[in-house]
């Protein structure tokens, strides 16, 4: 049927847009102000996930000793915890594109809540790695969604800026939690005030989320407008694009959960750059049961000073937020301006090759300067150096996944959030024994050759990307 079929222009007619270019409505020309509050927010939605996620870890050991079980069976709340965010994703991720962002956070958000209560009180181990789990499910909600609702209002020129702001969220929780966790399980109020911290922050989040939290997704909000018309006009016809498209259960089952699976196994792009995250973001949890043997096992440090340096990996997330801002301000930008407005999603890469060199040498300076005759600050720049390297390589695989598969972002997103939460999963529970079976200047090289061996990939999409 041509455009010119009456027919055709009247069923034009009924699809309800934007009023103009410039209209408010639009996530995209919302007030700077306004983008940069939803985009806090967002964030820190991410760190109270996150802060959940590795709090646990500096509890484990008095865990361990009120049951009577191993550390390494305790670090299971850890790794389970974990799990959840592989699996949470293939849910949020798609039920965000049908139900908007907002209800796919704040109501996971809540049960999360609950869950952590329950953790809390727990009176067996069952209840604890049960409710961790669940925990982990719901709580991966934003981790999921976030990087997807920030590509709902930014555009791809100040995208980036963005992104720093939610990757130093998903570092801030966890690399502070551990230092908190074990002052608070050290303390009189003992292991169970760290699930109940999480509780209190959660909902503090889920308040601010309910009077505060926007809409950001353009096809929830054109569904919306639609609907107001139809009622308003009598106009029965008039409909989004969004309200076209199928959204029966089979339809959502077969195309919508298995699209994130379908990437990573089809795309080798989402499948290469997710693991190199995955890698990466295992490494960071990896380090919650490492950093108490190389400070408090090895040096004979307290419990509360051995989690200090976790701090150091802080200071690095801080420094390669630094460097992935000034890339984004100037380099990225300039490209923009001088090439009509548009960049390849390969320009996104530099900041990851930076951390891909710097990786492996963290590890190597980390492991073989944590004799217990040479001074724990050379150890405390090894663990800046992997901060810093995590944190380049994680936001810009985001960006990168982001600009490769705009329209696609929030499963591309949640492929990524599944690959690493499977590695962040796995790594913690392997950490122990490894340190202590190959000791730990031997464990680091091994990470550090990991770590150099795939650091070749943005190299080669840097290269072949675009082919």
């Amino acid at each position: 049927m041509s455009s010119s079929d009456p027919k055709t222009r009247e069923w034009e007619n009924d699809v309800v847009g934007w009023d103009s270019p410039e209209d408010t409505s639009n996530p995209m020309n919302w007030p700077k102000g306004k983008k940069i509050r939803t985009t806090l927010l967002l964030g820190v939605n991410t760190m109270c996930a996150t802060f959940a996620s590795s709090i646990f870890s500096a509890s484990s050991p008095y865990i361990a000793r009120q049951f009577h079980i191993g550390d390494e069976v305790a670090l299971l709340g850890l790794s389970l915890y974990l799990l959840g965010f592989a699996i949470g994703p293939i849910i949020f991720g798609p039920s965000s594109e049908l139900f908007g962002r907002r209800p796919t956070i704040i109501l996971p958000m809540f049960i999360f809540a609950c869950f952590s209560a329950a953790t809390a009180t727990a009176s067996n181990l069952q209840t604890i790695f049960i409710t961790r789990f669940f925990g982990g499910v719901m709580s991966s909600s934003p981790v999921t969604i976030v990087g997807g609702a920030l590509a709902d209002f930014w555009s791809q020129r100040d995208r980036g800026s963005a992104i720093v702001i939610y990757s130093l969220c998903i570092v801030g929780g966890p690399t502070l939690a551990p230092v908190i966790g074990a002052a608070i399980s050290e303390s009189y109020l003992t292991w169970r005030w760290t699930e109940y911290l999480c509780v209190i922050l959660t909902m503090t989040v889920v308040c601010l989320d309910v009077l505060f939290l926007p809409e950001t997704s353009s096809a929830i909000l054109l569904s919306n407008k639609a609907k107001r018309l139809r009622l308003e006009t009598g106009r029965w016809a008039l409909h989004a694009k969004a309200e076209e498209v199928d959204h029966s259960l089979s339809t959502f089952v077969h195309k919508t959960l298995s699209l994130p699976l379908q990437m990573l196994a089809k795309e080798p792009m989402v499948l290469l750059v997710t693991t190199y995250n995955g890698f990466s973001y295992g490494i960071l949890y990896g380090l919650f049961a490492a950093i108490p043997i190389i400070f408090e096992e090895n040096r004979g440090w307290d419990p509360v000073p051995a989690a200090l340096p976790n701090l150091a990996t802080l200071v690095g997330t801080i420094l390669a937020a630094a460097i992935n801002m000034g890339y984004a301000k100037i380099i990225f930008a300039r490209y923009m301006d001088t090439h009509g407005g548009k960049a390849p999603p390969e320009k996104r890469l530099p900041p990851m090759m930076i951390g891909s060199v710097c990786f492996p040498i963290g590890f190597f300076i980390m492991g073989w300067t944590s004799y217990p005759r040479i001074n724990f600050f050379p150890s405390l720049i090894g663990l800046t150096v992997v901060g810093m390297s995590f944190l380049l390589i994680f936001q810009s695989g985001i960006n990168y996944l982001i600009d490769g598969y705009t329209k696609n972002a929030v499963s591309a997103i949640a492929a990524n959030t599944f690959q690493r939460s499977l590695f962040g999963a796995a790594i913690p529970l392997v950490t122990r024994p490894m340190f202590h079976n190959l000791g730990i200047q031997w464990a680091c090289t091994l990470l550090g050759c990991i770590a150099a061996l795939l650091g070749g990939i943005p190299f080669l999409f840097e290269r072949y990307g675009q082919r």
